[in-house]
């Protein structure tokens, strides 16, 4: 009897231990999700980590709207502290790392001369997040507005739903794309991301002058439907880790 006891308590140990936590997280934090997830099993190998990249707006839309996740990653305070004003979230946001704009060109662009060069004509297309739902699409108005350029530039200026979506046309298309300098340290890119050819910092990348635009600090809210779920706290604090800072640092986050 006592041996069937113990096997029923680990059992059921197991399948507390067991499930689900979704999160949805800014598309800039897409490259350093596969070592999240890795190094986050290690700790919880019996949790499922279900992950939505996308727009902070339109994510925090759907949540508005009821969409079932427990975890909310925005691209900025805002977004995640206006959860928690209109009742969505269980507790103030708190930031969980900095992020950084970054231009960028496969084009051949002389990417040394900064902002200023956007203003020739040989630069006919500039892709950005769009402004109203991405963080980093209004990091880089607020660039090119603070630099003085932002009136002859406005016409070339392409608004991508994303920030990684905005890298997307960057490569097959733009001559120009600010883009999450996160996305440079992925793996793909550092390889052979540029044209079949490792991203190189100073000539496919130059990170834009932190000083022409409002720190990016990054976001974390558990939303009210897991407020009493304890993996998804236990992903929250993972996050808020070291171990989740070292991963951040390695795609060009601060803290």
């Amino acid at each position: 009897m006592k041996l069937k006891a113990v096997l029923l308590g680990i059992l059921t140990a197991g399948a507390l231990s067991a499930g689900e936590v979704s999160v949805a997280a800014a598309a800039n934090t897409t490259y350093a999700f596969d070592e999240i997830k890795a190094e986050f099993a290690k700790l919880h190998p019996q949790t499922t980590l279900n992950v939505s990249l996308g727009a902070s707006g339109a994510l925090s839309t759907q949540i508005k709207n009821g969409a079932p996740f427990d975890i909310f990653m925005a691209a900025d305070m805002k977004f995640a502290d206006d959860l928690h004003k209109e009742g969505f979230a269980a507790a103030p946001a708190k930031t969980y790392a900095k992020g950084k704009v970054a231009m960028f060109s496969v084009r051949g662009v002389d990417l040394s001369k900064g902002l200023e060069i956007l203003k020739d004509p040989s630069v006919k297309t500039i892709s950005i997040a769009n402004p109203k739902t991405a963080p980093y699409g209004t990091a880089s108005v607020e660039a090119f507005k603070k630099a003085g350029i932002y009136e002859d530039i406005k016409g070339k200026i392409v608004e991508a739903k994303s920030i990684g979506e905005a890298l997307s046309q960057a490569l097959k298309a733009s001559d120009v794309g600010f883009i999450a300098a996160s996305a440079m340290y992925a793996p793909k890119m550092a390889k052979d991301g540029c044209n079949g050819k490792p991203c190189k910092q100073g000539e496919n990348f130059v990170l834009v002058d932190t000083k022409l635009y409002e720190p990016i600090a990054q976001g974390m809210v558990v939303l009210n439907r897991a407020k009493d779920n304890a993996e998804a706290k236990a992903f929250y604090d993972f996050i808020l880790s070291d171990k989740g800072k070292e991963i951040f640092a390695k795609y060009g986050y601060e803290f």
